[in-house]
């Protein structure tokens, strides 16, 4: 079991994958935006980090830059509709990106991956 942050301004959506991840056994933290999540990661020092890239308040590049600038080991798996958003936060150090909508077997996938993979820093 690992404990999963959850950065996602749609509650629909959070919702929806944070019962996936539950279901997988993973313990979930959701935050609503960047700043929510920011407070929330200093909390529950989570083994990795799911982020929507477009949000309402403090979106997810910001988020990205700052768990970065705090936790440059913790994975970051970037969520988005946007491919531009997603390229971005690849360049400034998230470790895997999807592109909505993905199925629960490549988001499962993805998160699994970074729960196995060594980080780079």
């Amino acid at each position: 079991m690992a404990c999963i942050l959850l950065v996602e301004d749609d509650v629909d959506l959070r919702l929806s994958l944070a019962g996936i991840l539950a279901r997988a056994g993973h313990l979930v933290i959701e935050a609503s935006d960047g700043e929510d999540g920011l407070t929330k990661i200093a909390k529950c020092n989570p083994d990795v980090v799911i982020s929507d890239m477009i949000m309402d308040g403090m979106e997810g590049i910001s988020t990205v830059l700052s768990i970065r600038g705090i936790h440059p080991e913790l994975p970051i798996l970037a969520i988005s509709g946007s491919a531009m958003y997603l390229n971005h936060a690849e360049k400034l150090g998230d470790n895997a990106s999807l592109q909505k909508p993905f199925s629960s077997q490549a988001f499962m996938g993805a998160v699994d991956a970074l729960l196995m993979s060594p980080v780079q820093a």
